[in-house]
């Protein structure tokens, strides 16, 4: 039990300084979210890097979400298409990606990476800038800094990513992100940043909703399937996102 009581005291710890110190900079993401849906916009999620790609899984039509989320599902930053073929260390990567996903100025983009240092991660950034996009970018500064910068996986600006974004969040991943430890293992394991990830990404969306129920404007979120009426209630979304939302 005692590895089961570290992770799960680790990931409560966690948890809890995301919801006692980013509480504010989580509203400021959402007011930008609440702001694009409301004048009948989309916005973006990307997890420029494979496991943060998780976070744009749970956005794409999942039940309680918001649908006019545009998922970034690129097959070459995804696990399942093969973790070793390196896509988000390739310059002008991501540039393509972000066109075939139809980002456009005046867009919002929520961005997650927990390092924040890969090519693909600062080359979108600097996009979003170009085109006039808001980028909210989820990532763990401290850990941003604590990479050398002449570091090979850094992008060839030595930039970071917590430094070109309109609004940080801050994940708080740890260096090497495992948190617990094995004795007589000079390394730790189990990753705690996925949880992070999604704690985040769905407080984001569960302030947005409520910062357009606030203004008078229904939330437009996806129903379960599984629940009678779902798929019925869920068609207008359809109807109007489809051939939008890359993902439908």
């Amino acid at each position: 039990m005692e590895t089961i009581r570290q992770y799960h005291d680790a990931v409560s710890s966690l948890i809890d300084r995301i919801m006692n110190e980013q509480a504010s900079k989580i509203t400021e993401a959402a007011t930008l979210v609440a702001d694009a849906v409301q004048n009948d916009n989309i916005f973006h999620v990307f997890g420029s890097g494979g496991h943060s790609n998780m976070v744009a899984i749970e956005m794409c039509h999942r039940a309680g979400n918001l649908i006019p989320c545009n998922a970034i599902l690129d097959p070459g930053l995804s696990c399942e298409h093969g973790a070793t073929r390196w896509c988000e260390k390739v310059q002008g990567y991501a540039q393509n990606v972000l066109r075939y996903y139809r980002v456009k100025p005046g867009d919002v983009m929520i961005q997650f990476n927990a390092y924040g240092i890969n090519t693909c991660s600062i080359d979108t950034a600097t996009e979003c800038r170009r085109l006039g996009v808001k980028l909210i970018a989820v990532t763990s500064p401290s850990l941003s800094r604590s990479i050398p910068e002449d570091f090979p996986g850094r992008h060839p600006s030595r930039q970071n990513l917590c430094d070109l974004a309109d609004v940080v969040i801050d994940s708080y991943t740890p260096y090497g992100e495992a948190v617990v430890e094995l004795e007589g293992y000079p390394f730790k394991v189990s990753p705690a940043s996925t949880i992070a990830n999604l704690f985040i990404m769905n407080s984001i969306n569960a302030k947005t909703c409520e910062i357009l129920a606030g203004r008078g404007v229904k939330p437009p979120v996806w129903i379960s399937g599984n629940v009678p009426g779902g798929t019925e209630s869920n068609q207008a979304g359809m109807d109007k996102y489809f051939g939008i939302l890359r993902h439908l």
